[in-house]
């Protein structure tokens, strides 16, 4: 097959946007993208949710979702289409105290960082949906620029671009080995044949473990499915109102325009894999949960529900960054639920390590992959 400057190994949003990146940077690049599926985006970029937030625990993630937010924001002035962003907020509510004292920690460092984040007495907050239980609430925090918007959008926004730029999509073409030669990445197998390349980037999202070990790279990202119920809205509902988490529970609920409310985060898997069969038993966890914080939803009738598998590090804290011991081979994977939001800016610094030798955009240091080695970084804490 033909050779490639670049090879892109995984068809979701985090690949299309490495690949939009480096083609912006460098439009003669030959970059090929691969996607083992028979179309692009149909593995855990088509199960994000699509939240958008701010209200990380860590510098590194409140980073990541700051040099995104343009490209949810401004989208059509970005990428010349609406990625469909709406800036509805993210309320997180606990009941105990000293999730309350972690919760004004973190948004300290948001503020110190630009982020409108807040907290908020249990009195100021049924003003975002009169159903919400406070009684039993201490507290919670809130930004009103979080949000969400459409993975498919942005995903075929950066493809579009990209293949105008020359991007070769190879769909239905896994990466089946990693070729090496003194010491460095010299391409990939494929079913059809090798591809010869300089440069290989892990962008294969719940399986870029597996495709670490052809290249004898380990990387601690394990895939874990995460189930999310859909029902149909209810009247009494507002049709926008913050995307709720109960950091007591982990339940969160997030309503979908007039269409729909997803409910979920209390299906915690405690062992890897990739099964995406539903298990219907563990909705009953949701409802009740749902049933304290917000009764209506205890009747709300269920339309469907999917289980995508998304890829978690030790810390919660995504792996980007070249792989020590072998040349040219770069890590873009394990962040941990949020890897859609964080793709613009993932695309933005893969193609300043590529191009430019380092990442100078932020600090991409507590995201190497030698920080396990080392002793890793703070664990991300608000996780749902």
């Amino acid at each position: 097959m033909r050779p490639s400057d670049v090879v892109v190994i995984g068809g979701g949003v985090i690949g299309a946007s490495v690949a939009h990146h480096l083609l912006e940077r460098s439009p003669g690049l030959g970059v090929t993208l691969l996607e083992r599926e028979g179309e692009v985006g149909t593995g855990a970029t088509s199960k994000a949710t699509g939240g958008v937030r701010h209200q990380f625990s860590s510098e590194a993630n409140v980073r990541l979702t700051l040099l995104s937010y343009p490209y949810f924001a401004h989208a059509e002035t970005l990428l010349g289409r609406p990625v469909d962003f709406v800036r509805h907020g993210y309320l997180f509510v606990t009941a105990n105290p000293a999730t309350l004292e972690a919760s004004r920690a973190s948004v300290a460092l948001q503020r110190s960082l630009g982020v409108r984040s807040e907290i908020l007495p249990p009195g100021d907050l049924k003003r975002f949906l009169v159903h919400l239980v406070t009684d039993d609430l201490v507290g919670a925090s809130f930004c009103e620029d979080d949000g969400s918007a459409d993975p498919h959008g942005l995903l075929q926004a950066f493809l579009g671009i990209a293949r105008g730029r020359g991007l070769r999509v190879l769909t239905a073409t896994p990466a089946t080995g990693i070729l090496t030669a003194g010491g460095r990445v010299a391409g990939v197998l494929t079913p059809e044949g090798e591809i010869g390349a300089p440069v290989v980037i892990n962008c294969a999202g719940p399986h870029a473990d597996a495709l670490g070990a052809l290249a004898g790279v380990l990387i601690p990202s394990k895939p874990y499915r995460r189930q999310v119920l859909v029902t149909e809205p209810l009247p009494s509902l507002p049709e926008v109102f913050p995307l709720i988490v109960d950091l007591d529970t982990g339940w969160y609920v997030h309503r979908q325009g007039r269409s729909a409310v997803l409910m979920g985060g209390t299906d915690k898997d405690q062992h890897p894999g990739h099964d995406t069969t539903v298990d219907w038993s563990a909705f009953g966890l949701v409802f009740e949960a749902a049933g304290r914080r917000v009764p209506p939803l205890a009747d709300a009738r269920v339309m469907r529900a999917y289980a995508g598998v998304r890829d978690l590090t030790p810390d919660y804290h995504g792996i980007l960054g070249a792989a020590p011991g072998l040349g040219g081979f770069y890590v873009a994977c394990g962040f941990s639920g949020h890897g859609f939001m964080h793709s613009p800016a993932i695309g933005r610094l893969m193609a300043e390590l590529v191009l430019d030798g380092r990442a100078t955009s932020m600090n991409i240091e507590p995201l190497s992959l030698e920080r396990f080695s080392r002793g890793g970084t703070a664990t991300e804490a608000n996780m749902f």
